[in-house]
């Protein structure tokens, strides 16, 4: 005990008992009762003062707490934390699921100890843009009342990871970006660097993206980090294909699938070949993308890439080839999932495809597919909303075009 009682571990000291009685939804007077008064409690919370032995104890004894700072639990404790760390920043979820299971074993004791700030951003970090909302919300309550106790690392890491799940969970940017700016007070990384490129691109500030993907890969590629350079090469190329760059974007593209091909990641080789192809399109070089690749699924569509089966569907549509259709619709039937119902549909109803104008002459079809694909994915939803426009432009309905324009 007589290690906790001194200046230096009084934000520690506040840390544990605050952190222990939230997650007990325990009140301070509850807490206080029969051992000190509300107000000073509150003051040991916060690191303004260090009681006695006897009311550490105390308090100790209230909240069930078995205190460890034995050195070989926290030198172990602080090598565990840091491996998870470490491999979630370098190999994603490959390995720290593991890592992150062999701590959870030891999560009462991580909470009694002087390294529970420590362990719950691990927790932070885990559960963050995960199903488990619960508990991502749970946990980060927990920091945010103890944010004033944490070292600069710690705050750092705090508002890295909240920045991150609110960009990805809530997509507001705006409040995205002001935490990931908080965290830049106190530290930074490749990470931070990313995320702030890919909220900068959510808010279609296209140069401040770029500058930002082009500072993390300066960093990753300081520390060997494969797979954050590949993602790296990914975004460089795709801020280039949101301000209709594809030319500028591509090479970016080529050196991550080259990368890729190295390291014999075939998921990330199938969506650095979808959106090469999906660039060569939008570049008019259509004989190189009008063919699908044997073995590639529709099903792999996400928020930044576009399969090669709607690469090719419109590409045909492009070169007026009706004949496509019995290729194509297979394909899309193998895959099954929500994103190819409407392709699958119009391939059924090919009457709705105007191959003359190169349109999909389906006012229905076309604004299904512009709200289905519309928070899915930028590009799909991008061209489809030029489709649409164009649509309107034949009919001679130019208000409604105008208005879809000036939405782009």
């Amino acid at each position: 005990m007589k290690k906790i009682i001194n200046r230096t571990n009084g934000k520690i000291l506040g840390s544990i008992i605050k952190m222990n009685r939230l997650r007990q939804n325990m009140s301070q007077k509850a807490l206080s009762d029969g051992i000190c008064v509300s107000s000073y409690l509150s003051r040991i919370e916060n690191a303004e003062i260090i009681p006695s032995e006897q009311v550490i104890s105390e308090l100790f004894e209230a909240l069930a707490i078995r205190y460890n700072d034995s050195s070989d639990f926290i030198e172990q404790g602080e090598i565990l934390l840091a491996h998870f760390l470490e491999e979630l920043m370098f190999n994603e979820f490959s390995n720290s699921r593991q890592i992150f299971e062999e701590i959870e074993k030891q999560s009462e004791t991580f909470r009694h100890s002087p390294l529970i700030i420590d362990y719950y951003i691990v927790c932070l970090a885990f559960y963050c843009t995960r199903k488990e909302r619960d508990i991502f919300e749970a946990t980060r309550a927990l920091l945010e009342s103890v944010e004033s106790l944490m070292t600069p690392d710690q705050r750092f890491k705090y508002y890295l990871y909240y920045g991150i799940d609110y960009a990805k969970v809530y997509k507001d940017y705006k409040g995205a970006h002001a935490l990931l700016i908080k965290a830049h007070q106190f530290d930074t990384n490749g990470h931070l660097f990313y995320w702030l490129g890919y909220v900068q691109l959510e808010m279609s500030n296209f140069i401040k993206a770029f500058e930002m993907f082009a500072k993390a890969l300066e960093v990753y590629l300081s520390e060997a980090n494969l797979l954050s350079i590949i993602g790296t090469y990914e975004m460089l190329g795709l801020t280039h294909f949101r301000a209709n760059n594809y030319g500028d974007g591509i090479p970016y593209l080529e050196k991550g699938l080259k990368l890729s091909q190295k390291l014999q990641s075939s998921q990330y080789e199938i969506a650095f070949l979808c959106n090469i192809k999906w660039g060569r399109f939008k570049l008019g070089e259509l004989d190189a993308t009008v063919s699908t690749i044997s073995g590639t699924s529709t099903g792999i569509l996400n928020e930044f890439t576009i399969p090669l089966t709607i690469t090719s569907f419109f590409a045909n549509i492009e070169i007026e080839n009706p004949m496509s259709i019995s290729e194509l619709l297979p394909i899309f039937k193998m895959d099954g999932s929500l994103y190819t119902h409407l392709f699958i549909d119009l391939l059924e109803h090919p009457e709705h495809i105007n191959w003359a104008d190169k349109i999909i002459e389906d006012e229905i079809i076309l604004k299904n597919m512009y709200d289905q694909y519309h928070d899915m994915n930028f590009e799909l939803s991008k061209h489809i909303k030029e489709m649409l426009i164009r649509f309107y432009k034949n009919k001679r309905r130019y208000k409604e075009a105008l208005e879809l324009t000036n939405l782009i």
